[in-house]
């Protein structure tokens, strides 16, 4: 048998999609365990994933979403900078955001969703680099670097 070379490091987004994947088997083996322990096997009933979500927790779900999204922008709006000038890049955005969420409160609520998912994606990405004093690529890097 030939030994076997070291796997290079996963990147950001295959950690995200492998992390997304676990939680969907998981969740799809706990729907099954639920179905056989109230016997509800293979032709019994007409669903076979979980149960639906009910409107009560729809409504409470999406309120709280929107309640999120509105304290996201009115925490940007106390950071913002009090002197800025009409062209600043940090105000035309937080300007853009407000009047996001007054035309489209959904729409601002998914595009904050994903500015989230891009951040996430960029603080793991942050965690595969080296730090600043040192001037030699981790493993990981390395990997990442022969990818691209």
């Amino acid at each position: 048998m030939k030994p076997q070379a070291p796997q290079p490091a996963a990147s950001p987004l295959a950690t995200l999609n492998a992390h997304i994947a676990q939680a969907a088997r998981a969740a799809s083996e706990a729907a099954e365990e639920g179905a056989n322990a109230t016997g509800g096997g293979v032709g019994v009933g007409l669903s076979h994933g979980p149960w639906p979500e009910l409107r009560s927790a729809q409504r409470f779900r999406q309120t709280w979403e929107r309640l999120g999204a509105e304290v996201q922008v009115q925490q940007a709006q106390a950071r913002a900078p009090s002197n800025a000038g009409p062209l600043n890049p940090q105000r035309l955005m937080i300007d853009t955001l407000a009047r996001m969420g007054e035309l489209s409160p959904h729409y601002l609520r998914r595009f904050l969703a994903h500015a989230q998912t891009l951040l996430w994606l960029e603080q793991v990405q942050g965690q595969l680099k080296v730090p600043a004093g040192k001037g030699k690529l981790t493993s990981a890097a390395k990997g990442m670097r022969q990818k691209t």
